[in-house]
């Protein structure tokens, strides 16, 4: 029963996600090159072949595997800064925004440090020279 349960709540989360990034169930089946009707399958339940291809579900929707199954991701953070668990905390804040979203919020991230990183540098390279 609990592995119902827990393939329950992956199609669930398949689900919202097909809706959220793609305009029909017939867009992701002919992206994903599946048989017609086979979301519609999903939905009432009538298939669970959706858990033989996680992997290739999860690089389609663009998250990872464990975020389909709802396996939270547990590292070690003890030698990163507190800005860098600041940064962190609010990425994973962002899980309520589709994958598409959470993949432009993580460009603009990166992004924004890189300016500062090189903008730094231009600053002190400029600070070398004045002082030669």
């Amino acid at each position: 029963m609990e592995n119902q349960t827990k393939n329950a709540v992956t199609r669930e989360r398949i689900l919202s996600l097909i809706e959220t990034e793609f305009e029909s169930d017939a867009a992701f089946e002919r992206e994903l090159d599946l048989p017609p009707k086979t979301v519609n399958n999903w939905r009432r339940g009538r298939s669970a072949s959706f858990m033989k291809m996680l992997p290739r579900l999860a690089d389609s929707l663009e998250v990872s595997v464990g975020e389909l199954l709802d396996i939270p991701i547990h590292r070690d953070t003890s030698e990163l800064s507190e800005d860098e668990i600041s940064i962190l905390t609010l990425y994973r804040k962002s899980a309520a925004l589709s994958a598409k979203q959470r993949l432009a919020l993580a460009k603009t991230i990166e992004s924004v440090i890189n300016l500062y990183i090189s903008s730094h540098g231009e600053r002190q390279s400029r600070k070398a020279k004045m002082s030669e």
